[in-house]
């Protein structure tokens, strides 16, 4: 009998040691020809998710580009808090079109604009700051949100809201959007309350636990 349980034993380590031996050359292989799948997003307690500070990697869902996340947690490069003197400082607020992980971050709309504004006669002898603070699947809720706690802090002269009008508006409903894990604004006594109840359900709470 103990014979019979040291073989089961032994063949469940070499079973074990295969696998390992197979997922260090998988890795090894997948490093080689560069390929790697990044999670750009962690849970946010405020907003329900938010890019993952300092996240870097390739994003291939739509088209083949490196993605840097700042350590703002902004997709753009890095800004300080406090506005430079004499600079015109724009923040943009919006969703994916705004985050814009399918293109370089020098092709995407506020970095283009960017460039173009400082060539404007109006801003001159200006320097013109835009800093991006989309994120995919935002609505105007999260937004404000995002204004609120985040983009003040910036000193913008400027605030531009990139509105979506094909989902815009279902991002700000529960009904329509079908998801608990965000925040919501509804009317309550006849003014718009804050419904942050996403933060007590179980599906929030098990992806924040990690």
């Amino acid at each position: 009998k103990g014979g019979r349980l040291k073989r089961a034993l032994a063949k469940s380590l070499l079973v074990l040691g295969g696998l390992l031996i197979g997922l260090c050359l998988a890795e090894v292989a997948l490093r080689i020809i560069g390929y790697s799948y990044t999670n750009f997003y962690r849970p946010d307690l405020e907003r329900g998710n938010a890019l993952r500070p300092n996240a870097e990697g390739w994003y291939r869902k739509e088209g083949t580009t490196y993605v840097l996340i700042n350590s703002q947690g902004l997709r753009d490069r890095e800004h300080t808090k406090e506005k430079p003197p004499n600079t015109v400082r724009i923040a943009v607020l919006g969703d994916s079109y705004a985050e814009a992980l399918q293109v370089p971050m020098e092709n995407a709309f506020w970095a283009v604009m960017e460039k173009k504004l400082e060539r404007c006669p109006e801003f001159a002898g200006k320097s013109v700051e835009v800093i991006n603070f989309g994120v995919s699947g935002y609505g105007t809720a999260q937004e404000l949100i995002t204004l609120q706690k985040q983009v003040w802090d910036y000193s913008p002269d400027i605030v531009l809201l990139a509105v979506t009008t094909n989902n815009d508006i279902t991002d700000n409903s529960r009904a329509l959007k079908k998801t608990d894990e965000i925040p919501y604004f509804v009317y309550q006594n006849d003014q718009l309350t804050l419904d942050n109840s996403f933060q007590k359900t179980s599906a929030f709470r098990w992806r924040q636990s990690f």
